[in-house]
């Protein structure tokens, strides 16, 4: 029996305090640029949408500015409003209006309700808010003008050049130098590296060596999975433009570079080759978690990808997914979203005819807001990744 152990990166291997602060940090200047207030969320609001399913910040943060602006509207329904992002926070900050503290919590509750494998997290973020339109009588005359700025905010959240929330975020996280090197731009304004500056190793380097003493006997295969930011495969030569090197210095910060990487770069470099929509590929998405399952079997990205895309979308079977032994796959992860893909990714190869079991380990601080999720999913929770990887070791 073979072992294949997946883990994700966020509340995982990494304490991603630069997302934490770069979130709160970019939803706090968009509130005051609106003339709200400052109102970023809290730590465990932010824990809320992440145990709701908005995992990345590219889709809490916006849904955060976007629910200020509903909330900002129906204050004052008479302001005028132009359809155009920068006009409209032009005009906002000329009418400042102080707002009471937002219940973030309960917006991420909402949006969790809608979100499926066909509603990515920004979908549903808009759908919940413009559900909040058409039933605010107040703001039918606003209807055209709010619909193009929820676009705006919620429509393109993984595009840095069309999504304002973000490149702020981009700038915050990966600081002005990084900024202009991914994207090749001049920087909007100069920031220090959030992700070297507060990110700290949640992996031990004690559980480190027992990782790679079961791969060396052969007794464990590994790869992360994640939606940060990343590069293309390994496999792909040449210049990157436009792809955040963010999972990698995730990976290298806890020593575990020799391992493969199935990111956002990874998934974007297979949406290009093939024509799909990145949101269909990431996690919720099985493909993500499949491409992860081919990665740690055979130690190579891209042909993971490509036969990860090929089992979801036309049920063919390649390699590496045909080569599956018996094997057992062992998940860690913080949220239930990230647990969901890997079942529906176990499903479509046991439909194949492949052998397969898994196991999930939910990493989650007693009494925080993941807990309960996991719990009703019937999911083992750990206090952190080293108890997991025990277990885990205990069980192989």
């Amino acid at each position: 029996m073979i072992h294949l152990f997946l883990f994700d990166v966020d509340g995982v291997l990494v304490d991603a305090r630069a997302y934490l602060k770069a979130l709160q940090d970019t939803v706090a200047h968009f509130s005051r640029q609106m003339g709200v207030g400052d109102h970023p969320p809290t730590e465990e609001e932010a824990r809320a949408f992440e145990a709701n399913g908005l995992t990345s910040e590219w889709d809490s943060g916006p849904c955060c500015v976007a629910a200020l602006l509903l909330e900002r509207l129906r204050r004052e329904p008479s302001l005028p409003l132009p359809p155009y992002w920068p006009d409209a926070l032009a005009i906002l900050a000329a009418h400042p209006y102080p707002l009471p503290r937002p219940d973030y919590a309960a917006l991420a509750h909402r949006v969790g309700e809608r979100l499926g494998v066909r509603a990515g997290p920004a979908q549903a973020a808009r759908a919940v808010l413009w559900d909040e339109v058409q039933a605010t009588p107040c703001l039918e005359a606003h209807r055209p003008a709010l619909a193009a700025l929820l676009d705006a905010l919620l429509g393109h959240t993984r595009d840095f050049f069309r999504a304002p929330l973000t490149r702020h975020f981009q700038h915050l996280v990966l600081g002005s130098r990084g900024v202009a090197e991914a994207y090749g731009v001049v920087p909007d304004f100069d920031s220090p590296a959030y992700l070297r500056r507060y990110d700290r190793p949640l992996l031990t380097p004690a559980t480190r060596a027992q990782l790679c003493e079961a791969v060396a006997n052969k007794k464990a295969r590994l790869t992360i999975y994640t939606a940060r930011p990343s590069l293309p495969p390994a496999e792909v030569d040449g210049p990157a433009p436009g792809y955040s090197p963010e999972a990698e210095m995730a990976r290298a910060l806890v020593g575990l570079e020799e391992w493969p990487l199935i990111g956002l770069g990874r998934l974007r470099w297979l949406a290009r080759q093939t024509g799909e929509e990145i949101e269909q590929l990431i996690k919720p998405s099985p493909v993500q978690a499949l491409a992860a399952v081919g990665a740690a079997w055979s130690g190579r990205e891209a042909v993971a990808l490509e036969a990860a895309l090929a089992l979801h979308r036309d049920g063919e079977l390649r390699p590496p997914l045909t080569d599956l032994r018996p094997v057992t796959i062992h998940v860690f992860e913080d949220t239930v979203g990230g647990l969901a893909a890997v079942e529906r990714g176990v499903e479509e190869l046991r439909a194949a005819g492949v052998p397969i079991n898994w196991r999930p380990y939910g990493i989650a601080p007693p009494n925080g807001p993941k807990v309960a999720p996991m719990a009703a999913w019937g999911v083992p929770t750990y206090p952190s990744v080293n108890e997991a990887v025990q277990a885990a070791l205990r069980a192989i």
